[in-house]
């Protein structure tokens, strides 16, 4: 068994003894090269899940790349790449290009030619260091706090030899690699069910079609939530308040952070209960008019100023036949036409927009006949996509916890495997 010391670092636990630990500066250079004058327009994005990539590859996630690139810095072909407000999350990767990129980025290289920098991206793929790096950002959410280069500069971590580096950087990119492929296979199967369940939604909506009406003939009210500013956000309270992620494609997930304690009138007048239609107002292209009937009992919880709570008159629509019709492609199509703003960013609905929708109304009675076929069908297709979903979580933990164990020196077996 190879001998192993204590690192004195928390989250790096025991190394072998032939390793050092260095703070991130002793090892790592920041690349601060300003792209101004402009010396390219190749503008690059870092993703959690691909890494870097070319800008326009990011589809419509995220945010719009400014057309003024002289406040952009520079990155290079093996340039860390990361995040200074999202790496806590993961936004961190190794590039592959000559790019530019958002000022909010720091680019990070080897000081010592000899070191392996992919290596050194391991260890910040590894969820210990990201959860480490929390108590180093500054600023009111958790997960959009900027870490200052000097903070991070600061950062103990594990130094192999240079040549273990690379053994096991080569380890880990194979066995990633494999690892990659049956995640990226998983999730196209899980895509595959997930537009199968939304065409299934639309055939039935369409073949029970009735008479065309304006939507507004079924809605008694539409409600816009609210969200607590930073100042008034307090640990203590007891209230809370939904986000965007509660409401996703008819599903409702419990998601919430904490609201300060004061105006429990207004709170009192936007709280959740059991059986409310909840629609995102505001979003990416893509999610913006997620709808979802609220299937849970609340205490004190409200719901985001970014989401909608429509009261819908029952004489003419049932709120479980309504979640199925906005999901439906003709629902879509109009959500997606009346989205205002960038197609690259946060777009929005308005209670115009969802009075003016037109709905092709079956009776009272046809709604409950199609809801109910809907909803076997639809626990059907969510029970696969959990167990897959399940899966992918399984198999993304386990690559986590591969790439600790083995940038750590904990893996005894690989190292002896490679006898270093």
């Amino acid at each position: 068994m190879r001998e192993m010391k204590d690192s004195g670092v928390e989250w790096i636990g025991e190394i072998p003894t032939d390793w050092e630990k260095k703070r991130l500066k002793a090892v790592l250079c920041e690349r601060n090269e300003s792209n101004n004058p402009i010396k390219t327009d190749f503008i690059l994005s870092l993703t959690n899940d691909r890494g870097v990539i070319p800008y326009t590859e990011k589809g419509e996630s995220g945010n719009k790349s400014k057309d003024d690139l002289t406040g952009y810095k520079l990155a290079y072909p093996n340039d860390i790449v990361l995040n200074s407000m999202n790496v806590i999350i993961g936004s961190v990767g190794l590039s592959k290009y000559y790019g530019c990129v958002s000022p909010v980025y720091y680019m990070l290289y080897p000081r010592y030619e000899n070191d392996c920098v992919r290596y050194y991206n391991y260890l910040f793929q590894t969820r210990e260091l990201q959860s480490k790096l929390k108590g180093y950002g500054n600023g009111i959410m958790e997960i959009r706090m900027r870490i200052p280069i000097s903070k991070l500069n600061t950062i103990e971590l594990p130094i192999p030899p240079y040549n273990v580096q690379y053994c096991i950087a080569d380890y880990l990119d194979e066995k990633c690699s494999v690892i990659d492929n049956i995640i990226e296979k998983k999730q196209l199967v899980i895509e595959k069910l997930r537009q199968y369940r939304l065409s299934v939604i639309s055939e039935m909506i369409a073949n029970s079609a009735y008479p065309l009406v304006s939507l507004g003939k079924c809605i008694d009210k539409v409600e816009q939530g609210w969200s607590p500013s930073p100042s008034e956000k307090n640990q203590e309270s007891d209230w809370h308040v939904l986000s965007l992620a509660a409401v996703k494609e008819g599903r409702f997930n419990k998601t919430e952070i904490k609201l300060f304690s004061g105006d429990k009138s207004r709170c009192e007048r936007l709280k959740v209960n059991k059986g409310d239609f909840l629609l995102t107002r505001s979003n990416t292209r893509e999610y913006v008019g997620a709808v979802c009937l609220v299937d849970d009992v609340f205490e004190n919880t409200i719901f985001s100023d970014l989401i909608y709570r429509i009261i819908f008159n029952t004489r003419f629509l049932l709120p479980s036949f309504a979640v199925y019709y906005f999901q439906s492609a003709y629902a879509r199509q109009q959500i997606e036409r009346d989205a205002h703003g960038s197609s690259s960013t946060m777009v929005k609905i308005t209670h115009k927009d969802i009075f003016n929708w037109k709905i092709y109304l079956p009776s009272i009675e046809m709604q409950e006949v199609v809801s109910e076929k809907l909803h076997t069908l639809d626990m059907a297709f969510k029970n696969e996509m959990d167990k897959r979903t399940l899966e992918l979580n399984k198999l993304a933990a386990y690559k986590k916890s591969l790439i600790y164990e083995i940038v750590t020196g904990k893996k005894h077996a690989f190292m002896k495997k490679l006898e270093i």
